[in-house]
C-alpha cells in the first residue's frame, strides 16, 4: 500500500470515528437506520437537462460519503441524509423544507428556505419506506458559511430534523 493510500485509509478511519449529531426524533412517525454524511461528488459529465431547475444535471459520477455534518465550502461536497421511515401509509407524499444560509448584494447572512413535496422510496417492508437526500454545492452562492436544516414532515408532524455546518475551508 503506498503512503498516500494509507494516509487516506487512516484519515477516513478517524472521520468515521467522530460523533455525529443525531437527527431530532419525535412519537409517531420515526426514523429507524439513519445516517447523515458530508458527500464528495467524484468524476462525472455536467449535461444539459431541461427537467432540472438550473438546466444541467451531474451524470456518471461516483459519491464518497464521509460520516459526519461538516461540509467544507467547495465545489463538488456537499451533503446527504438517509432513513428508514417507519408507520408511514404507503404512498404518501412527504414534505421536505431545506433552509440554508445565503449573502445579500450588501453581504449581510441570511437564510433562504425552500419545501417540495418528497417521495420515500419503497422497500422490501410494507413497515418501511426510505428517506434519501443528496445535495452538492455547486454554485456560488451555495458556498455560504452556515447552518444547513433539513426537515422531513408528514401532515405537519416532525419525522426528522438534520443541521448541517457548511465552512470555509482555507486550503
Amino acid at each position: 500500500m503506498n503512503l498516500r493510500k494509507c494516509f487516506i485509509f487512516v484519515c477516513t478511519g478517524m472521520l468515521l470515528s467522530l460523533p455525529v449529531s443525531r437527527a431530532e426524533l419525535v412519537p409517531g412517525y420515526h426514523p429507524g437506520s439513519y445516517y447523515s454524511a458530508h458527500v464528495i461528488r467524484e468524476g462525472g459529465e455536467l449535461l444539459p437537462n431541461g427537467n432540472t431547475e438550473k438546466g444541467y444535471r451531474w451524470e456518471d459520477f461516483t459519491v464518497q460519503r464521509i460520516r459526519g455534518n461538516r461540509i467544507p465550502a467547495k465545489v463538488g461536497h456537499g451533503l446527504e441524509v438517509f432513513a428508514d421511515v417507519y408507520g408511514m401509509p404507503l404512498g404518501q407524499p412527504v414534505t421536505l423544507t431545506v433552509t440554508r444560509p445565503v449573502r445579500t448584494a450588501t453581504g449581510e447572512a441570511e437564510s433562504r428556505t425552500y419545501t417540495r413535496a418528497q417521495s420515500l422510496y419503497k422497500s422490501d417492508s410494507d413497515d418501511v419506506q426510505v428517506f434519501n437526500y443528496t445535495y452538492f454545492l455547486d454554485e456560488p452562492d451555495e458556498l455560504v458559511s452556515g447552518e444547513w436544516i433539513i426537515e422531513l414532515t408528514y401532515q405537519d408532524t416532525l419525522i426528522l430534523r438534520q443541521t448541517f455546518e457548511v465552512y470555509q475551508d482555507p486550503s
